[in-house]
């Protein structure tokens, strides 16, 4: 296929492109209960092809570009007519100009992990043993569940020489979790791992279980206030996606960033009186889209920014370093104990119906599903509600754990302590 679109690419005189070629191989178990109800495996190849049209506009030099996705199956004269109409419309995109990344062809590299040492069906054992390994708690139980492996091969080549493979393995999948008494309800979770993270996806289906019962017997919201809020888990990583997105280079070309290297980023250094954030931009793949080498980067050290995150058009723009798109960031720990921190008075939230973190507005928040409210001598499960705040007022006083979650998106503190946080709920009695 790559071939039969680098000749279609000659034929037309196209001069500068982008290949990204994409396989995903994927095992995929459904699961009923504990029973295996539907096993299947997917094989899926795609071609996305990116040409590029140098011209000028009122006087000032753009490149163009637009993108089709070609199938293995596609004929020549298909992949010719979708070039060419790709090409016409590069030339209406009036970005400013840049250059291609220059690079050379490497060895294909595999990203190593306990998922890449094992076939894709030994690894799917492994991960449903751990799956249903807690799953015997008593009123609660599994009703559904989903797993998939998946093999991902890329090859990404462009017309400045670059020439750059790699192998990536993933494990994710969803829960559903039910309890029938009191009330009939359902908690949803989703995981996400790059490697066999069999003690972590059991805890999961553990907590899960155990927060579904709770769910089961909370009745009231929290009386509406300002709460101290315990997040955990992905909910304590989506705080941490508002950073990775501020030290984007599109966010700060774009203005939607005020970001500077060497500033400090948690407001004013004297009032914070929490942790000080020490951030690392962490590679999941070793080359970007662009065909970059990637590499761990700090981005946050003490509160002080510290690299702009890039691709090579807004690289180009900034005049930084390429480094290309992360998805993962990793986090210093804390001092402070988990266990300790949820017997704390304020509001421990185990789920949301969607918990959201804006990236340009600084504001989270989120409809409670369940809570744990600790008012000092008490801890009772509660339902409903809400809670919203802004990160530029939470991270003057983050409190992290010294417990670990490692996840494809995050690695870092289990837990985050919000202070004063707003929560809408019910009326004081």
């Amino acid at each position: 296929m790559i071939e039969r679109i680098l000749s279609v690419l000659e034929e037309q005189q196209i001069g500068e492109y982008l290949l990204l070629d994409v396989q995903k191989e994927i095992t995929e178990l459904f699961f009923i209960k504990k029973k295996l109800d539907m096993r299947r495996a997917e094989n899926v190849r795609t071609c996305q092809v990116t040409v590029y049209r140098d011209f000028e506009k009122d006087g000032q030099p753009c490149k163009g570009e637009s993108a089709f996705v070609v199938e293995p199956s596609a004929a020549r004269e298909e992949i010719s007519e979708k070039c060419r109409r790709a090409y016409l419309a590069a030339g209406f995109v009036a970005n400013p100009h840049y250059e291609l990344y220059a690079g050379t062809h490497e060895e294909t590299v595999t990203v190593e992990s306990s998922l890449s040492q094992m076939s894709a069906e030994e690894a799917a054992g492994v991960m449903t043993k751990a799956l249903f390994a807690a799953d015997d708690q008593g009123k609660s139980f599994l009703n559904s569940a989903e797993l998939f492996i998946e093999k991902k091969s890329v090859h990404i080549r462009n017309s400045r020489g670059a020439d750059v493979s790699y192998v990536k393995y993933h494990a994710s999948g969803e829960i559903v979790a039910q309890c029938k008494e009191p009330q009939d309800v359902e908690t949803f979770k989703h995981f996400s791992y790059d490697g066999l993270n069999t003690d972590a996806l059991t805890d999961l289906v553990r907590q899960t279980l155990k927060m579904t019962e709770d769910r089961a017997v909370a009745q009231a919201a929290p009386v509406t206030g300002t709460y101290d809020v315990v997040l955990s888990d992905e909910y304590a990583a989506t705080i941490f996606d508002f950073y990775r997105a501020r030290g984007g280079g599109d966010s700060i070309y774009q203005h939607y960033s005020d970001y500077r290297v060497g500033d400090f980023v948690q407001g004013k250094p004297e009032e914070v009186i929490g942790e000080l954030l020490c951030l690392d931009y962490e590679p999941t793949v070793p080359f970007s889209d662009d065909g970059v080498p990637m590499k761990k980067l700090p981005c946050i050290s003490k509160g002080v920014f510290q690299n702009i995150q890039a691709n090579v058009r807004y690289a180009h723009y900034l005049n930084v370093p390429a480094t290309g798109w992360y998805r993962k960031l990793s986090c210093a720990l804390g001092e402070a104990d988990f266990e300790v921190m949820k017997k704390q008075p304020g509001l421990y939230v185990v789920n949301f119906s969607d918990f959201q973190m804006d990236e340009w507005s600084g504001h989270f928040g989120g409809e409670i599903r369940l809570a744990y409210l600790n008012d000092g001598e008490t801890i009772t499960p509660v339902t409903g509600g809400s809670i919203n705040g802004s990160i530029f007022d939470a991270q003057k006083s983050f409190v992290f754990s010294k417990e670990t979650q490692d996840i494809s998106k995050f690695c870092g503190p289990k837990a985050v302590l919000l202070k004063n946080v707003s929560v809408a709920g019910r009326a004081a009695e």
